[in-house]
């Protein structure tokens, strides 16, 4: 007679794997058993009976077609006696996973012990056993795990192991008390010659997860006083230094001549930069290019200092060496996609610069054709460079041949048909974009805006940019605009201190000719004349700051 099954027929097939894993299991057991050696001149023992292959092979059935019924709990009871009976892994990790689909951390954790006690030398099995630990916050447990990975990984791999150590503890509720736990765990390390800078660069990363940056310096300090070439004692030095910390940049400078890395040169690089100490930064950049050629965002970012300062040639003599390098990729990432894409464009706004625009568009044109967002990418980079060279029309039309619903594109669009007067069209579409995403605020501003540069429609224009602040109100910008209508409807006091806070939060040309212009309205004539300087610092060829002192002449 055949057994019947409580969940219909059996698809052909739906148990295959869990076969061959039984089959080679009772294999495996047998002979382990079979070829044990006893001891010279005395008898061997009775072997301990094998799991019987047949009973192994439905106990596993059984527990798998209950965890396919719905009953993981009876089913994960089944599949764990089976692990222990047999010591197989495999089976053992099948009763982790089944815990963890089910929700149960805590079933999950004792199949790991199970498993770490059935076969203490499996890495997996402890490694499990301390990430689960920690998804089910028993931190103060995972000592003899983190102990126990540490010493199962070869000496090849701990350093690291070390190193991933800060993620695993991630997402620990108890920061400090975490990187107590870690310091403890590793303080036999930091005095081992090879691993003691590893060992105290993870301490630190502890220790400024937990915000003491006092301990982080120190365990710094100890990792460069133990090994003078330690990279990561270096990358916290870079993390202190963002933090403002005293000495953090000497701890920097004691590492950046000893190696090549560009982690931490490019994170010294940016700190440089954000700190505009643009100069060094550069000789920094120089140094890489030069030590290693073939790295490729040094180049980028050398190439972009040099744009930004107006240095056409060195521009485009690093932002060439970037393209070529870029395109020697096979499969280039992401960020090298984005980057050969920034570079194009910087390039192609030089020769734009020297009157060569057909040339530059002609150089985007050789970008690769890349996925979707690429592509979109360098349309938004040609429209760019049409605009900023008041090529309005040929970007118009670009943009027009393109059937999408994209509303960043179809913003571009608007914009374009503003500066054509298209007042209608430009209304249509910023109309579409708002019936498709209500809370485009892009759309709400510039609408309003327009509205408010003709001085038309006002009271709706105010609702607009209204509309615009509750969904931005940190955009200067657009309190910018807010400030504009207010002028527009003679409320000066109210368009004073909206347009007065826009440039404090945004110094720019064109909210210093709106500034500018309330305070020549309000008899303000010096601090204009002063707003506006600042404004032609900023933009001297701005065209809405030009306009409006041609046309109030304040004398400047």
């Amino acid at each position: 007679m055949k057994r019947r099954t409580t969940g219909g027929a059996l698809r052909p097939g739906l148990f295959a794997p869990t076969l061959l894993l039984l089959s080679c299991l009772v294999g495996g057991v047998g002979a382990a058993w079979a070829q044990a050696p006893s001891p010279a001149g005395k008898k061997a023992p009775a072997a301990p009976e094998a799991p019987d292959a047949g009973e192994m092979l439905y106990q596993v059935l059984l527990g798998e077609l209950l965890v396919r019924n719905g009953d993981p709990g009876a089913g994960y009871s089944y599949i764990l006696d089976a692990a222990r009976k047999t010591s197989d892994a495999r089976l053992f990790q099948r009763s982790v996973d089944i815990a963890l689909r089910s929700g149960s951390g805590d079933g999950a954790l004792s199949a790991t012990r199970a498993w770490s006690q059935a076969l203490p030398q499996d890495r997996k099995a402890n490694l499990q056993q301390l990430q689960i630990l920690l998804a089910i916050n028993r931190m103060p447990e995972t000592l003899e795990p983190l102990q126990r990975e540490l010493q199962l990984a070869p000496d090849v791999e701990k350093t690291s192991v070390m190193a991933a150590i800060p993620r695993l503890y991630a997402r620990a509720t108890d920061k400090r008390g975490a990187a107590d736990l870690v310091a403890q765990v590793l303080q036999p390390y930091t005095q081992q010659k090879p691993l003691a800078g590893a060992a105290w660069a993870t301490i630190g990363r502890m220790r400024l997860a937990a915000e003491d940056v006092d301990a982080t310096f120190q365990a710094a300090q100890q990792g460069l006083r133990a090994d003078a070439d330690c990279i990561p004692c270096g990358l916290l030095g870079v993390e202190l230094l963002n933090r403002q910390y005293p000495g953090a940049e000497a701890l920097v400078l004691q590492v950046l001549p000893r190696t090549d890395d560009p982690d931490l040169n490019l994170a010294y690089v940016r700190f440089l930069v954000e700190q505009k100490r643009y100069a060094e930064a550069q000789r920094q950049l120089e140094r890489m290019t030069q030590r290693t050629p073939e790295a490729l965002e040094p180049w980028l970012i050398l190439g972009s200092l040099h744009f930004e300062f107006n240095r056409p040639a060195e521009a485009e003599k690093a932002l060439s060496q970037y393209v070529t390098l870029a395109l020697k990729q096979t499969n280039p990432s992401p960020a090298v996609a984005r980057g050969l894409t920034q570079a194009q464009t910087r390039r192609a706004e030089l020769l734009a610069k020297q009157g060569k625009l057909d040339e530059a568009r002609v150089l985007l044109g050789r970008l690769p054709p890349g996925n979707r967002t690429e592509q979109r990418a360098r349309l938004l980079a040609e429209i760019q460079l049409l605009r900023d060279h008041k090529q309005w029309q040929v970007a118009y039309d670009l943009l027009a041949q393109i059937d999408n619903k994209d509303n960043d594109l179809r913003y571009e669009q608007a914009m374009l048909a503003e500066r054509l007067k298209r007042y209608d069209e430009m209304e249509a579409l910023l109309r579409e974009i708002l019936r498709d995403d209500p809370s485009y605020h892009h759309a709400y501003n510039a609408l309003g805006f327009s509205f408010a540069e003709r001085n038309i429609r006002l009271s709706e224009a105010r609702q607009l940019i209204t509309k615009a602040v509750e969904l931005a109100p940190d955009d200067p910008f657009i309190q910018d605009s807010l400030g504009w209508v207010e002028f527009r409807l003679g409320n000066l006091g109210e368009a004073l201190n909206l347009l007065q806070k826009a440039f404090a939060a945004r110094p720019d040309p064109e909210i210093a000719a709106h500034l500018g212009e309330v305070l020549w309205q309000l008899k303000r004539a010096e601090e204009a004349r002063q707003i506006w300087r600042q404004g032609l610092q900023l933009g001297p060829d701005h065209d809405t700051l030009r306009d409006t002192i041609r046309r109030l002449s304040p004398g400047l």
